[in-house]
């Protein structure tokens, strides 16, 4: 056992035990960094941020998208019932409901008995869900060259191609 006059050792603890000296670390290793601006996902989610920016500066403030996408979906097929609505706009279960609720209270689009089954309910745009599906309809195209502006013709067909194709095939299997 060693002995001293009182002082700690470099790497002595208080105790009196003695440790190693601290050791020169590394620099951290950026072998496992990412190139996320060339990472789909991180581009997919960068786009919709574009896209929401987008939305909101040229199409509409109070209509969302997903509302939208309803709006759309009962103009052209009313008298449809909400599981139907989901499944045509591509929206889960609950958020069809809650967009269904929310254009419900704003007069948009209206619950109405099955004519030909009273036990279940269909929705249908109100004069007000054409009106405002007919505005928002409109600024969609402005927006839409907005977004696809830096491509040629070709280009924007390609990508809309290629986007399909992507979503088509995505998803759980």
């Amino acid at each position: 056992m060693l002995e001293h006059s009182g002082e700690r050792l470099p790497g002595q603890r208080a105790t009196g035990t003695a440790t190693l000296p601290p050791q020169p670390t590394e620099p951290p290793s950026t072998s496992g960094v990412v190139d996320m601006s060339s990472h789909p996902g991180q581009l997919a989610r960068r786009l919709q941020q574009v896209t929401y920016q987008l939305w909101t500066t040229t199409v509409s403030t109070e209509t969302t998208p997903p509302q939208f996408v309803v709006l759309n979906s009962l103009l052209a097929d009313p008298d449809i019932d909400q599981r139907t609505l989901g499944e045509r706009a591509s929206l889960d279960r609950s958020t069809v409901a809650d967009v269904v609720a929310r254009l419900v209270q704003r007069g948009l689009i209206r619950r109405v008995r099955d004519p030909r089954d009273g036990r279940r309910n269909v929705l249908r745009l109100t004069k007000r869900g054409e009106s405002t599906h007919g505005q928002v309809a409109d600024r969609i195209e402005q927006m839409n060259d907005k977004l696809l502006a830096p491509l040629s013709r070709e280009e924007q067909g390609t990508l809309l191609s290629m986007l399909t194709r992507i979503v088509d095939q995505g998803g759980p299997r």
